[in-house]
């Protein structure tokens, strides 16, 4: 007989072997190179059968320890996330609010560098950033022209959500849109075999960014996409609605809706 007409008939008797339960002891099959120092160089078919389902336990397992290793890591972030939003509320004042923001921030995630972008916030909240200099910085006060300020903040409102991105990535566009040496900007001293979060900072669904937070990392797999940008997502919502409210309430203007009933 061929191999499809053996194949055939077993198909065809699917009671077969439960009516024989011997053959599966005495037809041997050659063995797998794990299974050869275990008798021989040929098994049973019960011998593979184990054989076969240890393998998939083992894999199991190793995916049941892989996805509880992901859940410590979770809660090991939503910890530090919880500690980092506590002190956020705490802060009495307004400076203390965006230092927590920022150097709280680099603290409570280890996050060797972390910097503040804003453009056109209110009065107040200007002098706490030049007052937290270098950390937190006003597109204003940065030594570059007017078209690269656009560019900035055209390219932070284009981010739909957090991005992670290669430092080498980073800096090169820093480099196309102008900003560096020229502009004092420590950016350049982040490591360029790192890793960058770029975080837009905006009020809500509002289209336009009033701000972006920078965070890098030595570690080239620090900030990935492939890690997931959740905790990202939380991090620039936060900073905007705690330190950045008022500038961001005052760029949103709500539309006049026409009232039918008064014609």
């Amino acid at each position: 007989m061929t191999d499809d007409q053996v194949k055939a008939f077993l198909l065809e008797r699917p009671g077969f072997l439960r009516d024989h339960p011997e053959l599966l002891f005495e037809l041997a099959i050659d063995a797998e190179p794990a299974e050869q120092g275990h008798g021989g160089s040929v098994v049973s078919l019960v011998e593979r059968q184990a054989a076969l389902l240890r393998a998939k336990v083992r894999h199991q397992e190793a995916r049941v320890a892989q996805l509880l290793r992901v859940v410590e890591e979770n809660n090991a972030i939503h910890q530090k996330l919880l500690g980092w939003i506590r002190s956020l509320l705490l802060a009495k004042t307004q400076s203390l609010r965006v230092k927590q923001s920022v150097r709280g921030l680099a603290q409570a995630f280890s996050v060797p560098f972390v910097r503040l972008v804003a453009w056109e916030p209110e009065v107040e909240l200007q002098k706490v950033f030049r007052g937290l200099r270098p950390d937190c910085q006003l597109l204003s006060d940065l030594e570059i022209n007017q078209e690269t300020q656009t560019l900035i903040t055209e390219m932070a409102s284009a981010l739909a959500h957090p991005i992670c991105l290669p430092a080498s990535t980073y800096q090169a566009g820093l480099a196309f849109v102008g900003v560096g040496a020229k502009a004092g900007s420590q950016d350049v001293d982040i490591n360029p075999s790192g890793s960058v979060a770029l975080l837009p900072l905006r009020a809500g669904l509002a289209p336009k960014a009033v701000g972006l937070m920078v965070l890098a990392s030595d570690d080239a797999g620090r900030f990935s996409q492939d890690h997931g940008i959740d905790f990202l997502v939380s991090i620039a919502e936060l900073v905007s609605a705690c330190i950045l409210g008022g500038a961001l309430s005052r760029q949103v203007k709500p539309k006049k809706v026409k009232d039918d009933a008064a014609g």
